[in-house]
């Protein structure tokens, strides 16, 4: 007790609140308080076949201030292992309110985009012992969708989403449309279908979703899987979430608004985390503008998302598995800087206590996914020696670092390029050369999905200046490209 009495007591299995204890609950030992929980009552929070820690927290009477973890001990589950776990997906998009004042042009489009990529990538991660394990709703306005993005028909599918997933399981939240910030209430609202621009004043609480209201919908009590992912490309109506700073300690990766509420923030942001654990992903911006960007006719944080996923290959776990924290951190990086690029400041919050694979990236889901204005793509090149067999200039590695180059100057380049590159949409370069004296000459053939024949030219140049004579082979074969775009 010391000062201040004992308030609530709260168990957490594996980082996310599972339980909370008030003091009468526990049993009195002289001047302590035992909490004693037989095991069974965990076996549902418990991965099977890993180590489960345990631990708890005390909070003193007037539950504003937390101990230490008094208790962490690991437990092993031995329940057999289902086949793989399933992924829960409810994926939300709101262009349509109610009236014309709050619409937006692109959520929805968001929402159906992502919930394509997801479903496509994470089938081929966990459907492969003949079962359906990949469980997708789709919750937008626009065309393609299961249900219309009401308040209640969210809260149904979340809830109906806790009847059937186990601890082992994966949860992925996704949210697009606009969010709010009510100053008198503290909270963060993302607004639903049901909104409207007298209701987000009047009525904010019956028509938008807090991040309270949602921590009681998922909390592990209601809803066991273990794996959690949030992400919210929440738009902002000028008085949401605003200037971004990073607070808490190394590796807490808390996020708050710099503002008079800072400490509000920083505990909700706590608050959430522990209680729906694992990822959370939310885009922020002064403005709304920098949510929605014409130019992609998305939202930068959805378009940074899928981009990555199309074509940043280097951040796949082994080549192919679709990894949280580096899809994210690739995702976070991209925001910030088509943002600063058109003048604006743009700073995703990412809260992560783990790390795991939901999907696998290859040919067929890169493909599906179709960014706007999109680029070509230039794969690995090849060139060799017509005498000598071999590629004894290393021209080819030049050709590709320029290649590399073109690309990483950032938005604005004509094209896109990864040694990892397969498909029937990708563009690569290859050929002979001879080299007589110091002159080489190179017949260069431009082919499209490694077999299709698009253009072939000769260019020529020194031995002593080979970067000038792959300079200009690919910028030949670019413009090209683009002329015939």
């Amino acid at each position: 007790p010391r000062r201040g009495g004992l308030g609530e007591t709260i168990l957490y299995v594996n980082n996310i609140e599972a339980k909370r204890y008030n003091k009468e609950q526990l049993k009195k030992d002289g001047s302590n308080y035992l909490l004693i929980i037989p095991k069974n009552e965990l076996s549902d929070y418990f991965i099977s076949n890993q180590e489960n820690v345990v631990a708890v927290k005390a909070l003193t009477a007037s539950n504003d201030i937390s101990s230490r973890s008094t208790l962490s001990k690991n437990f092993v589950a031995n329940k057999k292992v289902q086949d793989a776990p399933n992924l829960y997906a409810v994926i939300v998009g709101v262009s349509d309110y109610k009236g014309d004042e709050l619409d937006l042009k692109y959520a929805a489009k968001d929402a159906g985009d992502m919930a394509n990529a997801i479903e496509n990538s994470a089938k081929k991660l966990l459907n492969t012992d003949g079962k359906e394990h990949v469980f997708v709703s789709r919750m937008h306005t626009g065309e393609g969708r299961d249900k219309f993005p009401e308040k209640a028909a969210i809260r149904q599918v979340v809830q109906d989403v806790g009847t059937k997933a186990k601890a082992n399981d994966i949860l992925l939240i996704f949210f697009a449309g606009h969010g709010k910030w009510d100053q008198n209430k503290n909270q963060f609202f993302f607004l639903t279908a049901d909104a409207s621009e007298t209701s987000v004043t009047d009525a904010i609480a019956d028509v938008g979703i807090s991040m309270q209201k949602l921590s009681d919908w998922i909390q592990p009590s209601k809803l066991k899987a273990q794996k959690r992912i949030l992400v919210f490309d929440a738009c902002n109506s000028g008085q949401a979430i605003k200037d971004l700073v990073q607070v808490g300690s190394e590796g807490q990766q808390y996020m708050a608004a710099r503002d008079d509420s800072k400490a509000e923030q920083i505990r909700a942001v706590e608050t959430l985390n522990g209680k729906s654990g694992m990822f959370i992903l939310s885009a922020s911006a002064s403005n709304q503008s920098a949510y929605e960007m014409g130019r992609y006719s998305q939202g930068l944080l959805t378009y940074s998302l899928l981009r990555a996923i199309k074509e940043q290959p280097d951040i796949l776990e082994d080549r192919n598995l679709l990894n949280v924290s580096r899809w994210f951190n690739a995702a976070n990086k991209t925001v910030e800087s088509i943002a600063a690029q058109g003048g604006n400041q743009q700073q995703p919050q990412l809260v992560s206590t783990t790390n795991f694979n939901i999907g696998i990236v290859d040919e067929e889901v890169r493909r599906k996914i179709e960014l706007p204005n999109e680029k070509p793509r230039f794969g690995r090149s090849e060139f060799r020696n017509s005498e000598a067999k071999v590629d004894n200039l290393k021209l080819r590695s030049l050709i590709d670092r320029q290649l590399t180059d073109v690309y990483a100057r950032g938005t604005e380049t004509a094209i896109v390029y990864s040694p990892d590159y397969e498909g029937d949409d990708v563009y690569s370069l290859s050929g002979d050369y001879t080299v007589k004296e110091n002159e080489v000459t190179v017949e260069v053939i431009l082919t499209q999905g490694g077999t299709q024949i698009k253009t072939s030219f000769e260019v020529k140049g020194k031995t002593d200046n080979l970067k000038e004579l792959a300079t200009a082979i690919s910028a030949k074969a670019v413009a090209w490209i683009m002329q015939k775009k």
